[in-house]
């Protein structure tokens, strides 16, 4: 029998998140939750029910997933929800490709969209997104909260932070050391280490003004 599992979002990335949930024989989807969409908007055939006070009345607790790519939103939306009454399970597409599953660790909350490749000695926070067709390379850290955005590529031995989010196509080398809560600019080629709270882009990512 399948779980429940609501989805916090209704746009774009939360109809993605729905077609993931649909292709596991796990979890069946059962409604929307967001506050910033009426109550009973209908999307790909699934109701918004409300937002997170209905949410946190909801009986019995309930699976949810965070269809939401803004990390400091995720913090944000984590520290609303009561958490004796809400589950954040993993979500992995079953397209993706874990190498070395036993040298993978994977926090709550964190969605792996499909075609993402992960190798070996990996360690992924909680809430974090790796969109599709991402591969991460040996013995890299990603910091809870992050977003990794789609068609990027991280080398091994890199460390990204808690909050971080990598704009899509990114290459970031190997070694790298991504600080908190900053921003990688679609396209980048992070070369050296990006500060804290630090928007870099381009080729190679310089720091912008």
């Amino acid at each position: 029998m399948r779980e429940p599992i609501l989805i916090y979002g209704a746009g774009g990335l939360g109809k993605e998140v729905l077609s993931l949930v649909r292709a596991l024989d796990h979890f069946q989807p059962i409604g929307f939750i967001d506050d910033g969409v009426r109550k009973g908007t209908v999307v790909k055939g699934l109701k918004v029910l409300g937002g997170v006070d209905f949410l946190n009345s909801y009986s019995p607790p309930v699976n949810m997933v965070l269809a939401v790519g803004d990390p400091s939103t995720k913090a944000m939306l984590v520290k609303m929800v009561d958490p004796s009454r809400v589950y954040f399970p993993v979500l992995i597409h079953p397209s993706v490709i874990i190498q070395e599953e036993g040298a993978v660790s994977i926090a709550g909350g964190t969605i792996i969209s499909a075609g993402c490749i992960l190798t070996t000695d990996i360690s992924i926070g909680a809430h974090v997104l790796i969109n599709l067709n991402t591969t991460i390379g040996h013995d890299t850290t990603i910091g809870d909260f992050s977003s990794i955005m789609p068609g990027t590529n991280v080398a091994g031995g890199v460390k990204i932070e808690m909050g971080v989010l990598v704009g899509s196509g990114t290459n970031i080398m190997n070694g790298i050391n991504v600080g908190t809560f900053s921003k990688i600019g679609m396209g980048s080629v992070v070369i050296h280490d990006v500060a804290q709270e630090t928007t870099v882009a381009g080729v190679p990512a310089k720091k912008l003004v």
